[in-house]
């Protein structure tokens, strides 16, 4: 017999082939339809379903019309072949209503077949960094303070001056400073010619002056 188990609510029956999602959960007093109008039963009866190919009948025109594909199914439409499990929608129906049957979470340690979680990088209440056999092999190195600059500079420097590309040459040709020119220190020293030859008359000039001042001094 197919085995129904409904997510959300913790509930899973045995139930005959054929019968329709919404009457099984009927019977265990699970709400699958967000009525429109209450107490009617006209409303959304979306759910999603999860199982083989061949565990629920087709989807038919009426499901397709409101959008029905993948895992989202109408419950008042898909009958069970298989074993399948189902996830209802959160909150249908009156909020204040009696609360849905739910039954204990399953357990493995007491029931073999209860699903678990599987061996992932995921965090849980027992692993809140992952599982320690999917993560944390000691395979990846530590990173400390300052070892990727420093690594960086190292590669730097190793590479050198020939690791520049032409675009960085260029560009260090551009903004390097102009040598000076040739003609600078000739001219320089032109200047500085003139100034010298001044200097040179003007001993001279003062021995001239006072050569008349001791002529005209009175023979004693």
């Amino acid at each position: 017999m197919p085995r129904v188990t409904f997510v959300n609510e913790h509930r899973t029956v045995e139930t005959e082939p054929g019968r329709l999602l919404s009457d099984i959960a009927a019977e265990l007093g699970i709400a699958v339809c967000r009525e429109t109008f209450r107490g009617t039963g006209i409303g959304d009866y979306t759910c999603w379903v999860k199982g083989d190919p061949d565990a629920t009948s087709p989807p038919t025109f009426w499901e397709k019309l409101r959008g029905a594909r993948g895992q989202r199914r109408m419950a008042n439409r898909t009958r069970v072949l298989g074993d399948v499990h189902v996830w209802t929608q959160a909150g249908p129906g009156n909020r204040l209503r009696t609360p849905r049957p739910i039954a204990p979470p399953p357990s493995p340690a007491t029931d073999p077949d209860a699903p678990r979680k599987p061996i992932d990088a995921s965090g849980s209440a027992a692993f809140p960094y992952g599982d320690p056999r999917a993560v944390g092999q000691g395979k990846r190195e530590p990173i400390a303070a300052g070892a990727l600059e420093a690594k960086a500079a190292k590669e730097k420097k190793a590479k050198g001056p020939a690791a520049k590309g032409p675009a960085a040459k260029a560009q260090e040709a551009a903004t390097a400073p102009e040598p000076p020119k040739a003609t600078e220190p000739a001219k320089a020293q032109e200047a500085t010619e003139p100034a010298k030859a001044q200097e040179a008359t003007e001993p001279a000039k003062a021995q001239e002056a006072t050569e008349p001042a001791k002529a005209q001094e009175p023979a004693v």
